[in-house]
């Protein structure tokens, strides 16, 4: 006759489900590091594309146009957004206007309160002093006589930095191509449109 010990078999129920839940405990505590592995990976990468499409906008080249061809895209647009900013830059570049000038590293003002900038390379370098007017400069002009006056990449940062400003407009007095001067521009907000023009004075 089969003998049936009851109590050895519970004892040894109680005894593998002793064993079996530490086991259980372990595989989720293993679920849980690989649920929070995968969540950490995600946000590294995540924090990466945002890191790396912050740093290709802030390396993106402006594209400059000449001034006609900017004009043209204001004329020839039928919105009456379009129109008005139009007549906001013919304004400001044939217009006697309130202007800060900024020429040989001296500053000169002309009327109360500057809309306009007028700047040469050399000069660029001081046009982040905290006393001059520049919060209600909307248009920057740089002057470049000479192609030697060139010496390096030309940073946009103080001028794009201004409150208000909406047009930089490179005046050269000699030739250069678009794509040319396109490479040598760097820094430049999208909020600011740079166009150029060709203008040789005898």
């Amino acid at each position: 006759m089969l003998y049936f010990n009851y109590k050895y078999l519970k004892y040894n129920i109680m005894r593998n489900k002793d064993l079996i839940q530490p086991t259980e405990t372990s595989f989720l505590q293993s679920i849980s590091i690989v649920r929070n592995t995968k969540i950490a990976f995600a946000l590294i990468m995540m924090m990466f594309s945002l890191s790396n499409g912050f740093s290709q906008a802030s390396n993106q080249r402006a594209q400059i146009i000449t001034k006609d061809a900017f004009l043209n895209s204001l004329s020839n647009s039928s919105t009456r957004y379009s129109s008005t900013e139009y007549n906001n830059v013919l304004g400001l570049l044939n217009n006697s206007n309130s202007s800060l000038y900024l020429s040989n590293g001296q500053v000169r003002t002309y009327g109360q309160i500057p809309v306009c900038m007028y700047t040469d390379l050399t000069s660029l370098s001081i046009a982040d002093r905290p006393d001059l007017p520049t919060n209600d400069i909307q248009l920057v002009t740089i002057k470049i006589g000479r192609a030697s006056e060139i010496t390096g990449p030309i940073d946009l940062t103080t001028i794009c930095n201004y409150k208000n400003v909406k047009y930089i407009h490179i005046k050269l007095n000699f030739d250069m191509q678009a794509s040319q001067l396109t490479r040598l521009i760097k820094n430049c907000n999208p909020k600011c449109v740079v166009f150029f023009s060709v203008e040789k004075i005898s």
